[in-house]
């Protein structure tokens, strides 16, 4: 009976519902999830924090390898364009005070020739028998030391232009024209010098300067030639100067002559298409102008 009895109370307990169960699982695997994530093995974290905080022990890849090599390529190659850009510089500052110098000199050379040729001028007005001798004489001998060198073509015609202007000059002399004498005699040595300055200059310094004539040279065309802007053959042409068209020679610079026209043009022209022009020769063809 007793057995009957309890096992009555037993059918008499509660019931258990599903919803309730559902919720006991659901603990109980939530609490298995704690205890999972606590037990984790942390070992390995102090280690992921180190490397982290020591990016320079991290071995570096291939491409940040070759990058780096490429940005210091480019650092080397800044410093040379700096210090050839400083090169540079230097050197046109050098060019600029060197043509400065040379302008320089070129100006103070003018000044002198100018009173030279200004003395010499006023010694021909009192031009004399033996002055007029003593200046053909030195003349002469310039010209003799110029022959016996070796000379180019131009030099060459140089010499010839000279040596026209000295003959005349003896001839003047001659008849007594110890003034006309001593002009030519002058105009023979400036075509002299010319070629002499022009050798000395190619050898000391390839930049020529302009040197003037301490006594301007008549002259005239002997081709119909370009008057040139600047002494080169790559300048402006200012305009033609007809065969037999008279002009004077003021200056030089190397082969070309700095000469002014009858109609008052200025220019330069090549040496070897002109020649001196002599007394006697302006006045045969001023007759010859004025027949035609």
């Amino acid at each position: 009976m007793e057995l009957v009895g309890q096992h009555g109370k037993l059918h008499r307990q509660p019931k258990v519902q599903p919803d309730q169960v559902l919720c006991w699982i659901a603990l109980v695997l939530l609490g298995l999830n704690i205890g999972g994530c606590n037990i984790l093995p942390k070992a390995d974290l102090p280690e992921v924090e180190a490397e982290s905080a020591r990016p320079e022990s991290r071995v570096k890849g291939p491409r940040e390898i070759e990058y780096e090599k490429l940005l210091a390529e480019k650092e080397a190659q800044q410093h040379e364009i700096e210090r050839l850009q400083k090169l540079l510089a230097e050197k046109e500052a050098h060019i600029r005070s060197q043509e400065a110098r040379q302008q320089d000199q070129a100006k103070a050379l003018q000044e002198t020739s100018s009173q030279a040729a200004q003395a010499k001028v006023k010694l021909r007005r009192l031009a004399t028998r033996p002055a007029a001798a003593s200046t053909i004489a030195e003349v002469e001998m310039i010209m003799e030391n110029l022959k016996s060198s070796s000379m180019t073509d131009s030099e060459k015609i140089l010499q010839t232009q000279a040596q026209l202007l000295l003959s005349a000059a003896a001839a003047s002399y001659a008849e007594d024209n110890y003034a006309t004498a001593m002009d030519y005699a002058a105009q023979a040595r400036e075509f002299i010098d010319m070629v002499r300055n022009n050798r000395a200059n190619k050898a000391a310094d390839p930049h020529q300067v302009t040197v003037p004539f301490q006594v301007p040279i008549p002259l005239r065309a002997k081709v119909d030639s370009n008057l040139r802007q600047q002494p080169s053959l790559r300048a402006a042409v200012l305009g033609m100067l007809g065969k037999d068209s008279t002009m004077t020679a003021e200056a030089y610079r190397g082969d070309w002559l700095k000469i002014v026209t009858a109609d008052g043009r200025s220019g330069w022209v090549f040496n070897t298409l002109v020649e001196a022009q002599l007394a006697a020769r302006r006045r045969s063809v001023q007759l010859q102008r004025a027949s035609e």
